[in-house]
């Protein structure tokens, strides 16, 4: 009887140990970000990314954000909807998130057409065709105009794009260009939109003290 017991004990044990490694078997660091926000995520952006303390603790924080879901959120319900989140903890709530981009529809533009100045950390760039972007600490932040197909009148479309990695500059817009890209399609613009070259753009002046 104790054999019995102890036999039924250890199998216990082995299902119990099976559970836990099965909750962890997501992908985490590199393998996480390489499939992760529809492969947006290029292998620069990761490489820059291992610095970070948390690398090994990242992962996709939900499998159902994606940008076709996105696009979805805002033609069908006209508000904001995440693209991307990478966590950096178990928690599902957004302000663990190392890395998100979110997308909201009809925002007026980043900065008044007749700027002319970038200040001290904030800074503004002008990328024709009425296409926007700015870029502060940790964030970057793109404006376009979209005319969908099958909606009577253009609207706008703000991406964001923030993380706590350590991410240069170029490489936040880079991805968040990538992101717009793949939302743009989606949400079937119909004009023009070019999103540049990161290391070509020029922010306007700072201002001067």
């Amino acid at each position: 009887m104790k054999r019995l017991r102890l036999a039924t004990l250890g199998v216990a044990l082995t299902l119990l140990t099976s559970a836990g490694c099965g909750t962890d078997s997501a992908p985490h660091g590199a393998d996480a970000l390489k499939t992760a926000c529809d492969g947006i995520i290029d292998s620069g952006t990761i490489d820059e990314a291992r610095t970070s303390s948390d690398f090994d603790d990242l992962h996709a924080a939900s499998t159902s954000t994606s940008h076709a879901s996105a696009a979805k959120t805002l033609l069908d319900e006209d508000r904001a909807a995440y693209a991307c989140r990478i966590s950096r903890s178990d928690s599902s709530e957004s302000r663990s998130d190392a890395l998100y981009i979110k997308f909201t529809p009809g925002l007026n533009r980043l900065f008044p057409e007749d700027q002319k100045q970038s200040y001290s950390s904030y800074r503004a760039y002008k990328l024709g065709s009425g296409v926007q972007a700015t870029m502060e600490a940790g964030s970057a932040d793109v404006y376009y105009p979209c005319n969908a197909k099958g909606k009577d009148s253009p609207f706008s479309v703000t991406g964001s794009f923030y993380s706590t990695l350590d991410l240069r500059p170029e490489t936040r817009f880079r991805t968040l260009f990538r992101s717009s890209q793949k939302m743009s399609k989606l949400l079937k613009c119909e004009n023009d939109i070019k999103f540049p070259d990161p290391a070509t753009m020029k922010y306007l002046p700072l201002q001067k003290d």
